[in-house]
Parts: structure tokens; C-alpha cells; sequence
């Protein structure tokens, strides 16, 4: 019966395919004395085999020890929800990634040529995005800028014009070209050595944005998400050339220098050596985060730090003003937590955070569904009822924990604020309809 099953029909029940591979399995670690102890599985059951099927977090049942899922099985470890992604049966959806065998001797990604005269991408003109132009603009080489929103695009032309003669003149480089983009279909991001994905926190933006990106680039094209909150392993269920992709986290560029480079599961071993020297020629300073599953290093730091420092806000014991001179004069920092919410945009500083309480419950998403029980903390929904849904996101808008506050008065008594914005933008205007 379930070979005909197999036979007959060409899309099986879910849970048919696992349940086939555990009896399989049964089959071939049966005691020696089976009939079937020869390693060979009846043609009765079926004439191949679903075993490539099972995760490797969840082994099949045996008493018997078996050899690893595979020599990388380590980088094979996909969240039930990105598994699903990934046997998709969508038109644009690839089919599983099978890791390549360690030692073969075929390359699995070769370097990019010229990347000092092809330009870098960046997806997204938000925030960060036309900060991350006018840094890889900087020192003389060509950069593109691609948005959905004609009106990002404006205001980024505004703020790049500004801050890349600024930062040349203090660094004594060159401007190089800076090319803005309404299309992926662009021939000048056709030519990109790198893509940096810099839009909004948001699972399945970006798993559709890199899945895209894998099949209009070419092969040697390096595929980097700026994610704080999402490892780019959690980003790769539509990614068939998975050996190019990889977090690339910048902070503020461009006066923040350091950068974090992690590997997906999948990062071809070259590739990470290959952009730290170009990222130390572009006057960067690039930390290598040893193994994928602990995570990027200062998010997690600043997870920590913006959690205390909400709830000391929320509970109303000290105004951000003085939570940021105590910070700033025991620690001699320049900025202090809340500057620096404001400068990410509480926004997104809401959604991490999601983010992570999802990740410390064991659950999967961006842990957007906590209000429905009534578990998101009193700290974040102060957060989002005070300031995100009023639309005070931090420097983006114009108002926020400090920017657009009176701090107090000048010499002549009038009411003073603290970082007056000198414009208001959208965070990120890149969403799924522009794809």
C-alpha cells in the first residue's frame, strides 16, 4: 500500500515522508538475527529511500549508535519553520541544500575579481543604509543604492552629499560614485562583488530578499545581511548558493570602525578571510564571531544594556538624560543607552528585542504573537505604547527617548532640546510589493 502510495501520487501527506524514513531505519538496525540485518531494504516497502529526510535534530528512534548526519551536519541544523521554507514547493523556492562533502576537492565559492573598481550594493536607504554608502563610498569606489521609495532615495542623496565630503575631507580620501537604484534588475547591481541587505527587521523580508538576490547574482557575489537580531542560518531557506551569504553587522558607520562577520552554516571557508582584507583596506575593523550558534557579540551586549535601562525608564525611576550622563561618566562613553536607541530607532529596537525574548522561550518567529497571552514584558510595552506607536522613533522621526526632549534651558532661560532632528525619514522603505 505505500508503495503505491509513493508511486501513484506525486505530493505525499507531511507526515508520510518521516514516517517512512523511521521505518526504514527500524529495518536496518534491527538485531542481527533480522532477515533484513543485510543492510538491504525490502522492495515491498519502497525502491528508494526518504532517510535524507530527517532532520538531524530529530534523529530517528534507534538503540544503536549511528555516524553524524553528515560531516557538516552541524550547518544543517534549520529551525522546523526555515525546513518547511526550505521544501517549498513555490515557483521562486529552490529545493533543499545538500551540503558539499568535506574534502572535495571542487570550490565551492571563487573570490570576486576587481573588487576594488566593482561596486558594493546596498539594500535599503534607510538609517543605515546610506550610512553604509558613504562609508564604502569613501575611500573611491563605486557604490549603489537600491530603494523602492523614490523619496528615501531623495533624502539619502541629501544626507550622502553631506556626510561623504565631510567624512573625505576628515579621513584625506576620495568620493567615489554613488548610484542610486529603483530595480534589481539594474546592470551596475548585476555587477556587484558584494550585496548588503540593510532593511527592516522582518523574518520573512529578508528571507525573501536574499532568496532573490541569489538568483539575479552571480555565484562569486557575496551576500551579506546587517541583521542585529537574525543570524543569516535563520535567512537562507530560499538561498541556493548558501557558501556566498553571511552576517556583515556594522554599528553607526561611519565613525563606528568595527565590523562582525559570522558565517551562515554554510560560509565557504575562503570567503570570511577574503572580505576581512578588504574590509581592513576600506580602514575597517573586522571581528570574526567564531561559531554561528552563540550568536553576534555586541547585540547581545546591547540587548542586555537597552533591557535594564527600559525598565529603569518605564518604571519611572530616572528621566533617559540622566540615565545617559551616568552612563557617559562612569564609563567615560560618548553616548549613552539612550542616544543610542535613538540612533538605531526604537523601532527596530523593539523588534529585536522580540526577537531575542522569542529566542529565550524557544520559539520560533520574531515572538510577535506574545501579546496575544499577555506575556510581552510591562518594559516593551511601554516601549511600542509610548513611543513606536506614536510614531517617536529616535532620530528618524524626529522624536524619541532624547531627540526632541527639552533637556533645559540657555543662558537667556528658553527651553532647549537635545539633538534637534534636522530631518525625518523612513527607517527603511524596501517591503515585499517592491519585489
Amino acid at each position: 500500500m505505500a508503495a503505491t502510495m509513493r508511486i501513484s501520487s506525486q505530493v505525499w501527506p507531511i507526515w508520510l515522508p518521516r514516517a517512512v524514513a523511521r521505518a526504514e531505519h527500524r529495518i536496518l538496525n534491527t538485531t542481527p538475527s533480522s532477515k533484513f540485518s543485510n543492510q538491504s531494504i525490502p522492495p515491498v516497502l519502497f525502491s528508494a529511500t526518504f532517510r535524507s529526510l530527517l532532520s538531524p535534530t530529530q534523529p530517528a528512534e534507534s538503540t544503536t549508535s549511528r555516524p553524524a548526519f553528515s560531516p557538516s551536519s552541524k550547518r544543517s541544523q534549520l529551525r522546523p519553520r526555515q525546513q518547511i521554507r526550505a521544501f517549498s514547493t513555490s515557483p521562486t523556492s529552490p529545493p533543499p541544500i545538500q551540503p558539499v562533502p568535506e574534502g572535495s576537492n571542487v570550490p565551492d565559492w571563487t573570490p570576486p575579481t576587481d573588487a576594488s573598481s566593482r561596486p558594493v550594493t546596498i539594500i535599503g536607504a534607510g538609517v543605515l543604509g546610506r550610512r553604509l554608502a558613504t562609508l564604502w563610498s569613501s575611500t573611491g569606489r563605486p557604490v549603489n543604492l537600491y530603494d523602492t521609495s523614490i523619496s528615501a532615495l531623495e533624502s539619502s542623496t541629501t544626507y550622502i552629499a553631506d556626510a561623504l565630503s565631510s567624512h573625505c575631507s576628515t579621513a584625506g580620501t576620495h568620493p567615489g560614485h554613488v548610484h542610486f537604484a529603483t530595480s534589481l534588475h539594474d546592470p551596475l547591481i548585476a555587477n556587484s562583488w558584494m550585496v548588503i541587505e540593510a532593511v527592516p527587521e522582518d523574518l520573512d523580508l529578508k528571507i525573501s530578499i536574499l532568496g532573490r538576490l541569489d538568483r539575479l547574482l552571480p555565484k562569486s557575489t557575496i551576500i551579506a545581511t546587517n541583521s542585529a537580531s537574525f543570524r543569516s542560518g535563520e535567512l537562507v531557506s530560499e538561498v541556493k548558493n548558501r557558501e556566498r551569504v553571511l552576517n556583515t553587522l556594522y554599528y553607526i558607520p561611519p565613525k563606528n570602525k568595527c565590523v562582525e562577520l559570522m558565517s551562515c552554516g554554510y560560509t565557504s571557508p575562503y570567503l570570511i578571510p577574503f572580505l576581512a582584507a578588504e574590509l581592513h583596506e576600506q580602514g575597517l575593523h573586522p571581528m570574526v564571531v567564531e561559531t554561528e550558534s552563540t550568536g553576534l557579540i555586541f547585540p547581545r551586549i546591547f540587548a542586555a544594556l537597552k533591557r535594564e535601562t527600559l525598565k529603569v525608564l518605564s518604571e519611572g525611576v530616572a528621566r533617559p538624560q540622566d540615565v545617559d550622563t551616568l552612563f557617559k561618566d562612569f564609563f567615560g562613553s560618548e553616548e549613552g543607552p539612550c542616544k543610542m536607541m535613538d540612533r538605531v530607532g526604537l523601532d527596530t529596537v523593539a523588534k529585536t528585542e522580540r526577537h531575542f525574548l522569542a529566542e529565550e522561550r524557544g520559539e520560533e518567529g520574531e515572538g510577535m504573537g506574545l501579546e496575544l497571552e499577555g506575556r510581552v514584558p510591562e518594559y516593551l510595552g511601554w516601549l511600542e505604547r509610548e513611543f513606536v506607536r506614536k510614531g517617536k522613533l529616535g532620530e528618524k522621526s524626529g522624536e524619541g527617548l532624547l531627540v526632541g526632549r527639552i533637556v533645559g534651558k540657555d543662558s537667556e532661560g528658553k527651553k532647549v532640546k537635545e539633538f534637534p532632528a534636522q530631518e525625518v525619514w523612513q527607517e527603511h522603505a524596501v517591503d515585499l510589493s517592491g519585489l
